[in-house]
């Protein structure tokens, strides 16, 4: 019983050791946005989105050729955008740069978007 305790607790401390370790995943850094009313037209991946958001609106992070972009989209180029997260599909997106409620934030408000096949 007593050897039990020990392996369990040096392993418990190579594990904390190991985790100690770890890389830590940097979160995605939203580029500088350009001016707020400005085009988005850019294809691209997008997956939905996970975190706490700057405006509830935000549901996606497109992946482009610069960097990650938050969407936020009405209810036709959700289901759009949702299908190509789901799918892995590449999505051709058309919007309009918009502020947050918070001040780094900003995010592309969705006019259309369309899968590429």
């Amino acid at each position: 019983m007593k050897n039990l305790l020990v392996n369990l607790a040096t392993a418990g401390a190579a594990l904390a050791a190991i985790a100690g370790c770890a890389q830590i995943k940097k979160p995605a850094t939203q580029p500088k946005a350009a001016a707020v009313g400005s085009r988005f037209d850019q294809s691209g991946r997008v997956s939905l989105f996970v975190g706490e958001p700057c405006t509830p609106q935000i549901m996606f992070d497109f992946r482009g050729t610069q960097s990650v972009v938050w969407l936020a989209a009405p209810k036709h180029e959700t289901q759009i955008l949702t299908e190509a997260a789901n799918g892995h599909q590449r999505v051709h997106v058309l919007g309009r740069w918009r502020h947050g409620l918070q001040a780094p934030c900003s995010y592309v408000a969705v006019t259309g978007a369309e899968l590429i096949k």
